[in-house]
């Protein structure tokens, strides 16, 4: 790991940031991220310094790092606790250049980190993420995987191919699959916890945000039940190949309706943790949530500390995640000895069903356009289709934000302003995509497991995938937790998650498209709606 320092203080601020500049070209970090870089030291240095006395001399020290690809500058400073994030959220009840700082810093708090250590406040800002080697070292997990397994099955005995399958291949799958259990609930708690505790009271999102919130998951709703529509349709029967490399072996657990939507209130606080159930977790989530809002100004420790545990284990699953290209060299290995490349067209058709999804996700936004803002279904989805390109590309709804904010603005005329709020909020509630194809797979997976898709367990799937579409943390490996919980409320064995491990690379850039449009979509509605004077005039 490399590292740089620089003391800056309001004397030589101008120097620290030609300094800064200066770092981060010796970098592989792009013109726009150096520029994104110095925006946010800027606002995070003034914000530091006005929050101490006039009287004192402050200064902070920044710190240009480097580990593993990833580029991140630090201001660290001694002082009273202080952490510039807090106020964020209360952009919509602000006017004039502080109004626009705290959009700026809404619009890249996914990049912001904030801790307190040995009496120093501590802002890390992360400037570059490691291009794409992950995605890489998956596809060659994948291609080693199947050679491996080929190989082993024709030059192997049946009696050591036993043992490499159960001591190695099934191992690592089983530390894996455990290894994401343990981070599930915590995760999903402290995320769903976050964003509810962020918002420091319900009238502070004003109705400009409650219609945000209504947009996108009607939007929601139809996509759910446009995707297990889909998925009975593109799954008529079973894939029996699959069955076989379930480590439950295929056995799917008794559930009835009932039992789910009353178990979603649990009878001790700690049963959603022990128990795994993450509807529970998500209610637990939600009524804490409210609760701490409610204490007011007394909860403030009580934030900080959830936002620190919501980023440490935002850290602990990323740390999970590096070991995925091992597990889909042992998943494929075990899927060529278990069957063979048959096993391969469920997979395939799976693929061929996400980008299916992906148009359909995109008839929906224009439909909503057309109906609710008045806009050409052509002319919408002509610009959509142009901008597509940068979504698939980056990956990510956070690392495209800044594209996503500009090309609001210059193709629909949407203010900076508005979509510096409604977009880095709508990541979390646009999830169109990513539900659809956890349909599609569930659906498939219900099949291939013998389960009946009567009214319990159609409903049962709708209810589960759209409380999980617009609750999954904003994570890698969270596409892996929806499938987990989605199945377990359908009666899916969880273990049945690791078969769609190798092609999650392929999804996730399709999804990350799909998401990105139906963001732009409820922000633009939005917009519409402010146009046309149904928001207080005194908002945004």
């Amino acid at each position: 790991m490399k590292s740089n320092t620089f003391r800056v203080s309001g004397l030589n601020f101008s120097e620290a940031v030609a300094w800064l500049d200066a770092e981060l070209a010796k970098t592989k970090a792009t013109e726009e991220e150096q520029r994104t870089a110095q925006l946010l030291f800027e606002e995070c240095f003034s914000r530091m310094e006005a929050a101490f006395s006039p009287t004192e001399d402050f200064s902070a020290l920044l710190v240009v790092r480097q580990r593993w690809g990833d580029i991140s500058f630090r201001l660290s400073a001694k002082g009273e606790a202080y952490n510039p994030l807090s106020g964020t959220n209360e952009i919509l009840e602000h006017d004039g250049v502080d109004s626009y700082g705290l959009a700026i810093l809404l619009s890249y708090k996914n990049r912001i980190g904030y801790s307190r250590k040995n009496g120093e406040n501590v802002i890390s800002v992360k400037v570059h993420e490691a291009d794409g080697k992950q995605t890489g070292k998956v596809v060659a997990a994948l291609v080693l995987g199947v050679a491996s397994g080929l190989l082993m099955k024709a030059f192997l005995g049946e009696v050591p191919l036993r043992w490499i399958d159960h001591m190695i291949l099934d191992s690592v799958q089983e530390m894996f699959m455990n290894a994401l259990l343990m981070m599930v609930a915590p995760m999903v708690f402290f995320a769903v916890l976050s964003g509810i505790t962020g918002i420091s009271d319900a009238e502070d999102v004003g109705r400009l945000g409650g219609k945000l919130v209504a947009v996108s998951l009607t939007k929601l709703l139809v996509t759910a039940l446009i995707g297990i529509t889909a998925g009975v349709l593109l799954f008529p029967d079973a894939s029996p190949e699959l069955l076989a490399t379930i480590p439950e072996g295929g056995k799917a657990a008794e559930f009835s309706l009932r039992d789910m939507i009353v178990g979603i209130i649990p009878n001790s606080l700690m049963k959603p943790f022990l128990g795994g159930s993450i509807l529970q977790v998500l209610f637990l989530a939600c009524f804490v949530g409210v609760m701490i809002n409610r204490a007011g100004d007394r909860a403030m420790p009580v934030k900080e500390a959830i936002e620190f545990l919501n980023r440490l284990c935002m850290d602990m699953i990323d740390v999970v995640v590096q070991f995925i290209p091992l597990l889909v060299f042992a998943s494929m290995a075990h899927l060529m000895l278990s069957t063979g490349l048959e096993a391969l067209l469920p997979l395939g058709k799976v693929l061929i069903g996400d980008v299916i999804g992906l148009g359909l996700v995109f008839l929906v936004c224009a439909a909503f356009a057309a109906a609710f803002g008045g806009m050409a279904p052509g002319h919408f989805l002509k610009q959509l289709a142009c901008f597509a390109p940068v979504p698939f590309a980056l990956n990510s709804s956070n690392a495209c934000l800044p594209q996503t904010i500009s090309f609001c603005a210059e193709k629909f005329g949407v203010d900076r302003k508005l979509s510096m709020f409604a977009l880095p909020v709508g990541i979390q509630l646009n999830m169109n995509s990513t539900g659809f194809y956890i349909a599609i797979v569930t659906v498939l997976m219900a099949r291939t497991c013998g389960i009946a898709l009567d009214t319990d367990t159609m409903l049962s799937m709708f209810i589960s995938l759209f409380i999980v579409s617009f609750t999954l943390p904003g994570c890698p490996g969270a596409v892996l937790i929806g499938l987990s919980t989605v199945f377990a409320a359908v009666g899916i064995p969880m273990g049945a998650v690791m078969l769609f491990l190798c092609i999650d690379p392929i999804v996730s850039m399709i999804n990350t498209v799909g998401n990105v449009t139906s963001n732009i979509t409820s922000t633009l509605l939005l917009a519409r709606t402010k146009e046309n004077g149904d928001a207080p005039r005194n908002r945004l």
